[in-house]
């Protein structure tokens, strides 16, 4: 596939969840990838990142991948290296087909001006013949293109996934564990979770935080709890077994465009409780009886649905064997290949 239909796939940043795809996807279809940013000084991820070079180098990078490739893949809307692409194909004869790659839900801005700029922006790049969009989810990702002006034959999933392969199944443990995983922000609302916890009041229950951030210290020195344990950043196995030593994840997010918190925790065999403003609800929850989603806005409703997470055992079993299907079974990478696959031949028969 890669001889007769070259893909250049553009990324942020190599983020682990990015080399992941990369190693389990895109090295073994021979796509070409490069990252907008480096993420840190060594130099194999800096010589793929368009940012370092001058802007000159950059221009002769870019105007290269356009021409020696058929389709490109580009993660988001704004960047100018997007919009580079897009004048040099209006203004080519030779058109490369662009697939704009996104996990951003349906959001439309409560401000006239923005409200007005985003659909000004979005309606002109969606209705361009050469633009497929590929959200990362079926639900509100999907939606955010319908939206503003894309057909729906130009619109093809490309799934939020994480390399399922490193997680395994939970172990027993003699104290059911909620745990946290995430930065420690104000956007995924913590406090919260820990005001709900302490309400529980059941003595064989504790919870465990990963993750840093600048809101760690206030909040490890206001909650200290011998059934609260704050763990720090967690990397590679130490993260893995932190999840396999859980019972229930909880993600309590204001506002989360996807969350792959979620999908590390299923991939344990962990059920979760998620915020409804949590984008991976849609795929990954909702009738799926894979975990519990509750509102952070409505008093009380995080207390009660960790209660019912930990009182009923049947359905915690249920919810456990589900996450564990679900992630290993279908939402994968062999998806993502199926959905690239199918999008590769509806653009060689467009």
């Amino acid at each position: 596939m890669e001889k007769r239909f070259n893909i250049t796939v553009y990324f942020v940043e190599p983020a682990q969840y990015t080399l992941d795809l990369i190693k389990n996807v895109h090295d073994k279809i021979g796509a070409k990838y490069r990252f907008l940013y480096p993420k840190s000084t060594a130099s194999t991820e800096r010589k793929n990142a368009v940012r370092t070079q001058s802007f000159w180098s950059q221009i002769g990078l870019l105007y290269k991948d356009f021409r020696n490739s058929y389709f490109i893949i580009f993660n988001g809307f704004y960047k100018r290296e997007l919009w580079f692409f897009i004048l040099l194909n209006l203004f080519s004869r030779k058109k490369v087909q662009i697939g704009l790659e996104s996990d951003t839900l349906l959001n439309i801005p409560i401000n006239p001006f923005k409200k007005a700029f985003k659909r000004l922006v979005l309606s002109f790049l969606f209705k361009r013949e050469f633009i497929y969009g590929l959200p990362g989810g079926f639900g509100s990702h999907t939606n955010l293109f319908k939206h503003y002006g894309m057909r729906d034959d130009k619109i093809v999933i490309l799934p939020m996934v994480i390399d399922n392969s490193k997680f395994h199944k939970k172990k027993h443990n003699s104290i059911f564990t909620f745990l946290f995983v995430g930065r420690f922000i104000e956007l995924k609302n913590i406090n919260l979770i820990l005001q709900s916890f302490l309400k529980l009041q059941q003595k064989k229950v504790q919870i465990n935080l990963v993750g840093e951030g600048e809101l760690f210290n206030e909040l490890s020195t206001r909650y200290n709890n011998s059934n609260i344990h704050f763990l720090g950043k967690k990397y590679g196995d130490d993260l893995v077994n932190t999840y396999s030593n859980a019972d229930c994840v909880i993600l309590a997010s204001k506002s989360e465009q996807w969350g792959l918190v979620v999908n590390e925790a299923m991939a344990s065999g962990l059920p979760v409780i998620c915020s409804k403003f949590v984008g991976a609800n849609y795929d990954l929850i909702e009738n799926k009886n894979t975990g519990l989603i509750f509102d952070p806005e409505k008093e009380g409703d995080l207390t009660k649905k960790m209660l019912e997470m930990y009182r009923d055992k049947v359905q915690f079993g249920n919810f456990s064997n589900n996450a564990y299907s679900l992630m290993h079974n279908y939402w994968n990478y062999n998806l993502y290949k199926q959905q690239l696959f199918s999008l590769v031949e509806k653009i060689r028969n467009a």
